[in-house]
C-alpha cells in the first residue's frame, strides 16, 4: 500500500498538486462556511465540537430538545448529509498538502512515512463520516435513542480529531525539519563557494 501511495505521489506533477490543493481549499472554505452558517441557524445551544463530545445522552437529547423547540431538527439532520463536502474537500486538501511537502522531504525516513501519514486525513474524515451516521440514528429518535448511541457517537468524533491532529502535527514537524536541513545545505553551500 505505501509503496503504492509513493508511486502515486510521484506520477503528480508539480502544477497537478497545485490545482488540487486549490480547488479543494476553495471547497472546503466554501463547504465551512456555509455549513457553519446553517449550524448557527439552527440555533444549537453549544459550539459545534462541545456537542459532537458530550459523551452523555442526557446533554445530548436536551441539545436535541432546543432544536425541536425551534423547529431546526430537521434541518440540524440535512447539516449532516451535507457534511460529506466538508469530509471530502479536508480529506484531500490535507491529504494532498501532506503529499506535497512529504514527497519534497529530503529525508528517506521522511518520505517514506510521511506518505504514508498522509492518509491520516482521508481516515479522519471516515470516522467523521462514521460519527455522522450515528448521529443521524439518534436524530430518528431524538427524545428516546439508548444511552451507549451517544457514547459510540461522541467517541468516533473524538477519535477523528485525535487523527486529523495528529496528521497536522506530523505535516507541521516535516516542514520544520525541511526548512532546517534547506538552511543548513544553503550555508555549507555558501560556505564551500567562499561567500562566508
Amino acid at each position: 500500500m505505501r509503496k503504492k501511495l509513493e508511486s502515486f505521489a510521484a506520477s503528480l506533477s508539480v502544477k497537478q498538486i497545485w490545482i488540487i490543493l486549490a480547488i479543494s481549499f476553495v471547497a472546503f472554505m466554501a463547504s465551512n462556511v456555509y455549513l457553519g452558517i446553517l449550524f448557527e441557524n439552527t440555533g444549537y445551544p453549544v459550539p459545534l465540537i462541545e456537542g459532537q463530545l458530550r459523551f452523555n445522552e442526557s446533554s445530548l437529547k436536551q441539545d436535541f430538545l432546543v432544536l425541536i423547540k425551534n423547529g431546526t431538527i430537521e434541518d440540524y439532520g440535512t447539516i449532516q448529509y451535507l457534511d460529506l463536502s466538508i469530509m471530502l474537500s479536508t480529506a484531500i486538501f490535507f491529504g494532498f498538502l501532506a503529499l506535497f511537502i512529504f514527497r519534497k522531504n529530503k529525508s528517506k525516513f521522511w518520505r517514506t512515512n510521511g506518505i504514508a501519514l498522509s492518509l491520516l486525513f482521508p481516515l479522519s474524515g471516515l470516522l467523521d463520516f462514521i460519527e455522522n451516521i450515528w448521529l443521524l440514528i439518534m436524530l430518528e429518535n431524538p427524545n428516546e435513542f439508548a444511552g451507549w448511541l451517544a457514547f459510540v457517537y461522541s467517541s468516533f468524533a473524538l477519535m477523528k480529531l485525535i487523527v486529523f491532529a495528529v496528521g497536522l502535527f506530523g505535516i507541521l514537524i516535516v516542514f520544520i525539519l525541511s526548512k532546517i536541513q534547506y538552511d543548513r545545505t544553503n550555508s555549507l553551500i555558501i560556505t564551500q563557494n567562499g561567500v562566508i
